[in-house]
């Protein structure tokens, strides 16, 4: 089963220039993201048309991309929406995110995981085994013996008990799932926001600072905290700084102006390419803050040995998602 800390050599990330949507205001992001990455990494681009290819070539003449050209495909949360590598097979769940306004999305979800199949079979040429589970990559984080999952994925199939859901997922995965509670405020339940694994004994979790709105995030972390001493594992901890910002929808679910929050501040959703880490950086509410947190993220993975670059995610974090949710490696 694959995993963050592994050694890979290629990432896939979409192009989102020529995208109908708003993902298109995140075109500099993967822009800046390509420029950290390190020069033996192979660049696998899906993108909507030759416009695109052109102009990544051209911001980016000292490297090669492979590229496919799906017209209609305007998704950017690659992590998310095509699954998991188990040795020679591609294990793929239903990527339906169950949150916000998708029962109005049903169209745009199948379109999506029909068109992911041939970004599999373009770049990976691996067998694809269909796993039925709704479920998003950013919903796992594992070290090839466990696997911590949040109960979104309990949620989001109430057609089965959580029990034939963990066989399944042993089964196909060939990992021990451990289904961890979801902090009830957070309606897209992805384990990436929270921790992620350094090597096969440690994991990086988030700490959050003491203030009275995040009250509940910080007795949630604790909860995690026990939970992952629990199976002997060790713990470093991130630095986040999470911003009390909803992101606007038109779902109406909640009185707020929007159903999830920003991921403005989460320095632990951050992408593992072997030795270096490319670490998100945000404009935070003062100066001192924003030089605080950036540099005392960088600070935490360099000291254990970590080339470290960095990309600026304002924009893609408006979104709720950053670096981790943005890429698949291999």
């Amino acid at each position: 089963m694959n995993c963050d800390y592994q050694k890979v050599s290629t990432i896939i990330l979409a192009y989102p220039s020529n995208f109908k949507n708003e993902f298109s205001k995140c075109t500099s992001i993967v822009d800046d993201l390509i420029n950290q990455l390190p020069h033996d990494i192979n660049i696998q681009i899906v993108t909507t048309n030759e416009d695109s290819i052109n102009q990544i070539n051209q911001l980016h003449p000292d490297r090669i991309f492979e590229t496919i050209k799906l017209e209609k495909w305007d998704d950017i949360w690659m992590r998310d929406c095509l699954g998991f590598i188990n040795g020679n097979q591609f294990v793929k769940p239903i990527y339906f995110p169950k949150y916000c306004d998708y029962k109005n999305r049903w169209d745009y979800f199948k379109r999506i995981n029909k068109a992911s199949r041939k970004i599999i079979n373009h770049f990976l040429s691996k067998p694809i085994v269909d796993l039925p589970l709704i479920w998003d990559g950013g919903n796992l984080v594992n070290n090839k013996q466990f696997g911590f999952i949040t109960t979104k994925i309990i949620e989001d199939n109430p057609s089965f008990n959580q029990l034939y859901i963990e066989r399944m997922i042993e089964e196909r995965l060939e990992i021990k799932p451990i289904i961890i509670p979801r902090q009830k405020g957070d309606v897209i339940g992805h384990v990436d926001g929270y921790m992620s694994f350094i090597d096969h004994k440690k994991i990086a979790l988030s700490s959050y600072p003491d203030m009275a709105f995040l009250k509940k995030d910080n007795e949630y972390l604790e909860q995690l905290r026990s939970i992952v001493l629990s199976y002997g594992l060790d713990l470093t901890r991130t630095k986040d700084r999470p911003i009390d910002e909803a992101i606007a929808c038109n779902c109406n679910k909640f009185r707020r102006k929007g159903c999830f929050y920003t991921a403005k501040g989460n320095y632990v959703n951050n992408l593992r390419i072997n030795n270096t880490v490319i670490m998100p950086e945000y404009t935070l509410s003062t100066k001192r803050e924003t030089n605080y947190y950036n540099q005392s993220n960088k600070d935490i993975y360099q000291s254990m040995g970590f080339n470290v670059r960095t990309v600026n995610c304002d924009a893609l974090a408006q979104f709720g998602g950053s670096l981790h949710c943005l890429s698949f490696t291999y």
